[in-house]
């Protein structure tokens, strides 16, 4: 791994897209093209560039909508607007001027790239994982892996950013009551959810010992940052709150392995980059179950995720 891979993974697992909420597209479209030179570039040829890519337009044959008649009114990039711009991107410390007046040039700062890998990081993770054929494709297969447990009380925890409720609702429908453990706090319960909320309490879970019948983590992560625990932290203290034998369910992202492609390659790298800090290998799924004292029961691979299924087994 390079140093500036390096600087964008330590930077990513604490930060999402959201930090850049305020950028408008033309301004990720000039870090887009600003990261390709490695020498400063004259700004009025940045410039140049961009406005040639937003304001060309090819004839449009789609014009009997009202959506297809707004993209062909014709666009204005002027230079006014765009030197605002580098000076908004140059206070975030995304790009640096060599000069003040006359002919200044542009380069890009270690950070230039991280507006586009979080922005492909949040539509990978969006895009793929909320598809309704894939999510259904994937409880079929979990619920035939883990036959007829009972399951009348389960928990799920949630180690992302933010609750896909998409999801969380298609869980719901693996039990009598659901509920949820988020690491966001910003969050509002509205009675017509399919499920309950639950919260950590000095380090505990609020139920007592035995309470659910099963429990799963939907977004694994290797730092979950999740209430100053651990993996192993939360994987004990799920346990606490499970009955005996009852099952335990993480889910991963699998690895995937390059190709002699360039173009699919480069793909594949996108989305490690992306994906990361949810990637395991089988290896690893079960030492974070032993090291909780959790059973394994079964770790599969399925559609790009690998999930392992435990048993937690109580002396």
């Amino acid at each position: 791994m390079s140093e500036g891979e390096d600087l964008y993974q330590k930077y990513a697992m604490y930060h999402t897209i959201s930090d850049f909420e305020d950028l408008s597209i033309s301004e990720v479209i000039t870090l887009q093209f600003l990261v390709r030179y490695s020498n400063p570039v004259v700004r009025h040829t940045l410039y140049n560039e961009v406005k040639q890519f937003i304001e060309f337009q090819e004839k449009s044959p789609f014009l009997e909508t009202e959506f297809y008649k707004n993209l062909n009114k014709k666009k204005k990039f002027t230079t006014g607007k765009f030197y605002h711009s580098l000076s908004k991107l140059k206070d975030k410390g995304l790009l640096e001027f060599d000069g003040e007046v006359g002919k200044v040039s542009v380069k890009p700062t270690p950070q230039t790239k991280f507006v586009s890998k979080l922005l492909m990081k949040f539509i990978i993770n969006n895009d793929i994982m909320n598809s309704q054929e894939y999510r259904e494709e994937f409880s079929e297969e979990f619920l035939k892996r883990i036959g007829d447990m009972n399951l009348d009380k389960t928990l799920s925890i949630w180690l992302s950013e933010y609750i896909p409720y998409s999801i969380a609702e298609q869980i719901a429908n693996y039990s009598e009551e659901s509920y949820i453990l988020s690491k966001n706090e910003i969050i509002e319960a509205n009675s017509k959810d399919d499920f309950k909320y639950t919260e950590i309490i000095n380090g505990k879970i609020r139920e007592h010992a035995d309470f659910y019948d099963g429990a799963m983590i939907p977004v694994y992560k290797r730092n979950p940052k999740f209430h100053d625990m651990s993996n192993t932290d939360i994987l004990k203290e799920i346990s606490r709150v499970t009955k005996p034998n009852g099952m335990i369910a993480l889910i991963a992202v699998a690895n995937i392995k390059e190709t002699n492609n360039i173009f699919i390659d480069q793909i594949l790298k996108v989305y490690k980059t992306a994906l990361i800090n949810r990637m395991a290998t089988e290896g690893e799924l079960k030492k974070e179950f032993t090291k909780a004292g959790i059973q394994v029961v079964e770790i599969f691979e399925q559609q790009g995720l690998l999930i392992g299924i435990g048993k937690n087994v109580k002396n």
